[in-house]
């Protein structure tokens, strides 16, 4: 028996061999890989900026601005909205804190605004007489150390505070009684 070796007739429109795609028919998602990965990396990266800079709060913005005031673990600045009467016999600490006014040679406000602010007795006739210590101007920006002392009507009194500035004091409860403040370097 002899064998034919005339080739049947190719369909129209076949030329030569054919190239056998190992990826099963999946080149297209391959070359859109490294594009998708970029996408990815976009994405990230404008959560990343978007919590960096759109995240902060503005309360965390004045707290910064105006320094640190701790007592027994507590953030004083801005005050807490309970007061500060829970921390009453506890030793405030403050770091950097900007005076936001001064009431003659009694004391001074600490914080970030005429709202976010606790008084300080330095100088006056409550504690020791500091008279003759450091005096803070508005504006400046002071370290100190001292106890938390309970706002009674004595303790107003002796303060000599205007009325808004007495009613501030009173019902946050409690202010720093200074024994230490000197110009932040």
């Amino acid at each position: 028996m002899a064998r034919d070796n005339t080739y049947a007739a190719r369909p129209t429109g076949a030329t030569g061999s054919r190239r056998v795609d190992r990826s099963g028919g999946r080149g297209g998602l391959r070359k859109l890989l490294p594009l998708l990965l970029g996408l990815l990396l976009a994405v990230l990266l404008a959560i990343l900026l978007i919590s960096l800079i759109g995240g902060d709060d503005d309360s965390d913005k004045s707290s910064s601005a105006a320094g640190q005031l701790n007592a027994g673990g507590a953030q004083l600045l801005p005050p807490p909205a309970g007061g500060l009467s829970a921390e009453v016999g506890k030793t405030a600490t403050g770091k950097n804190v900007v005076v936001q006014s001064v009431n003659g040679n009694e004391g001074f406000f600490v914080g970030s605004s005429a709202k976010e602010r606790v008084y300080v007795e330095w100088g006056g006739d409550v504690g020791q007489n500091e008279s003759s210590q450091f005096q803070p101007k508005k504006g400046d920006r002071v370290n100190l150390t001292g106890p938390l002392q309970k706002a009674g009507p004595v303790q107003l009194r002796k303060l000599k505070l205007s009325q808004s500035d007495a009613e501030l004091v009173r019902s946050q409860g409690a202010f720093v009684n200074a024994d230490r403040v000197s110009t932040t370097k």
